[in-house]
C-alpha cells in the first residue's frame, strides 16, 4: 500500500508533467497496465504510450496549453484531483469528433480526475470534464 503523501506526490506529478511539458514525467509513474478512460471522449488509454500520445496530441492542438491543479483529495489508494486546463488552439485539434483546424481562440476548462495508486504507480482513472465547454470557447459550436 502507498502511504497518503506518497498518493498526493504520484498524482501531482502524473498532472504536472502537461504544465512542464514532460511526458517522459508522467510516464514514469503509470503502470504498464493502467487503464485511464477519458470518459467525455468515450476513450480508454492504456498505459504509459496511450499518456504520451494524448499528451503530444493536446500539445499539438494547444502548444501554449497549461495546467494548474486547484485541489487534491486523497482517501487510501484513491485521489481526486481538481484541475483547469487553458490554452490557444493555434494547431488541428484531433478529436473522436474528428479534426478541427486552428481557430486561434483561447479555451479554459476545469476538470476532475479520479486515480488509483498501487506499488506507487497510477493503475486506473477517469477524466471528467465538459467537452462542450471546449467546443463552445474554440467557436465550434453556438
Amino acid at each position: 500500500m502507498t502511504d497518503r503523501s506518497e498518493v498526493e506526490r504520484i498524482v501531482r506529478q502524473f498532472h504536472e508533467s502537461w504544465d512542464l511539458r514532460d511526458p517522459e514525467r508522467g510516464m514514469a509513474v503509470i503502470a504498464p497496465d493502467c487503464q485511464f478512460e477519458d470518459v467525455a471522449r468515450g476513450e480508454m488509454l492504456p498505459g504509459p504510450e496511450a499518456y504520451r500520445a494524448d499528451y503530444l496530441r493536446w500539445r499539438g492542438a494547444f502548444p501554449d496549453g497549461e495546467l494548474e491543479i486547484t485541489n487534491v483529495i486523497v482517501e487510501g489508494d484513491r485521489a481526486v484531483v481538481e484541475f483547469t486546463n487553458s490554452g490557444t488552439q493555434t494547431g488541428i485539434l484531433h478529436s473522436s469528433l474528428g479534426d478541427f483546424p486552428p481557430s486561434g481562440r483561447r479555451m479554459s476548462v476545469r476538470y476532475c480526475s479520479v486515480m488509483r495508486v498501487r506499488d506507487c504507480m497510477v493503475v486506473e482513472g477517469r477524466d471528467y470534464y465538459d467537452p462542450t465547454s471546449i467546443a463552445r470557447q474554440l467557436g465550434l459550436i453556438a
